[in-house]
């Protein structure tokens, strides 16, 4: 008897671990998938950014207009940026920079002349984005294009974006 009143003073005094259904993870929620317009992917993007801290991502996209959108020509667009965020958890400024790979056929995109070409452009991010409690993403951007190649171009440019926390 003075055994088991021993063990269970000494198991009351063992610290004691959380036991729960489903092991709680801190990586969750820590990747975000969403469709841009406009912005750095020009028309469109459909994107993938993994928060690496509270306050630094890192996204990467794809986007394909086809000739309909211009009448003419078809090209693929791919962001890859990087962006800090300031601010509260729901709420944040987001300040970023990056590059888009353009790619076409037989469009004259950023002072290129028609026919097949590449170009990758600069971007910058400097925007609002709010995350709900729940997990939807929305973001509100100002997002500059800068073509070195050729003649330098500047475009200003504005993006939208919607998703969700994965």
């Amino acid at each position: 008897m003075k055994f088991f009143i021993f063990s269970i003073i000494i198991l009351n005094l063992l610290p004691q671990s959380r036991i729960t259904a489903q092991p709680e993870s801190p990586n969750r929620m820590q990747n975000q998938l969403y469709v841009e317009l406009a912005g750095n992917g020009l028309i469109y993007s459909i994107n993938y950014e993994r928060l690496l801290s509270e306050n630094f991502t890192l996204r990467g996209g794809f986007g394909i207009t086809p000739g309909i959108i211009f009448f003419e020509g078809t090209f693929i667009h791919i962001p890859f940026t990087a962006s800090y965020l300031i601010g509260s958890k729901t709420s944040k400024l987001e300040l970023g920079l990056g590059a888009t790979y353009f790619a076409g056929e037989d469009t004259e995109i950023f002072g290129l002349d028609a026919g097949d070409q590449s170009v990758i452009i600069l971007t910058g991010i400097v925007g609002y984005r709010y995350t709900s409690p729940g997990g939807f993403v929305f973001r509100v951007l100002f997002t500059p294009l800068y073509n070195s190649e050729e003649d330098s171009y500047f475009y200003p440019s504005f993006g939208l974006s919607f998703g969700f926390l994965l």
